[in-house]
């Protein structure tokens, strides 16, 4: 078992090899990922098991474990998002071998090049961050809210009253 993760690895070698490595990766080097945070700071905690299962297939599993500093959507302000993803990747060849994946997997296709493995962990956290990050408590935004709030007795002006106009004159 290796105790840093590599900038490049051959998984479908490593896959065949059965090897576990894990490690830690700042959150800067996650370029894809970085414009989504309030702040590129932090590390992620990472796992990655490659191996064959009893079915020959090879598979890349792993989970990454941290917490990004998202913006919450609702009050603008930067929270702490805790991140726990799990994965399970068949490594694919062929496109045309996709066929062939168990459901208990999602595909990766690998190409003769080792793959980036900041890119890979990317994908990962892309896919298990929310669409629209907010505070769990409504609480830590009703401050900022508050200023926002607009008077239920309030006179608005109706965007359709142009149109009543017109109607009355025919």
């Amino acid at each position: 078992m290796k105790d840093h993760l590599p900038d490049r690895l051959d998984l479908y070698a490593a896959a065949e090899a059965g090897r576990v490595i894990k490690g830690r990766i700042p959150v800067a080097r996650l370029a894809r990922v970085v414009p989504l945070t309030a702040s590129g700071a932090g590390e992620l905690d990472v796992i990655l098991e490659l191996d064959r299962d009893q079915e020959g297939t090879r598979y890349l599993a792993g989970s990454i474990k941290g917490v990004l500093e998202l913006q919450c959507q609702r009050c603008l302000d930067s929270m702490d998002y805790p991140l726990n993803v799990r994965f399970r990747l068949g490594l694919v060849q062929n496109p045309d071998d996709l066929q062939y994946l168990t459901d208990r997997y999602e595909p990766l296709i690998v190409t003769p090049e080792p793959a980036q493995i900041s890119e890979v962990i990317a994908d990962e956290v892309l896919l298990a961050l929310p669409i629209a990050p907010l505070h769990a408590d409504i609480d830590n935004c009703r401050e900022v809210a508050a200023d926002y709030d607009v008077s239920a007795n309030a006179q608005r002006d109706n965007p359709f009253a142009v149109l009543k106009q017109l109607k009355q004159k025919t």
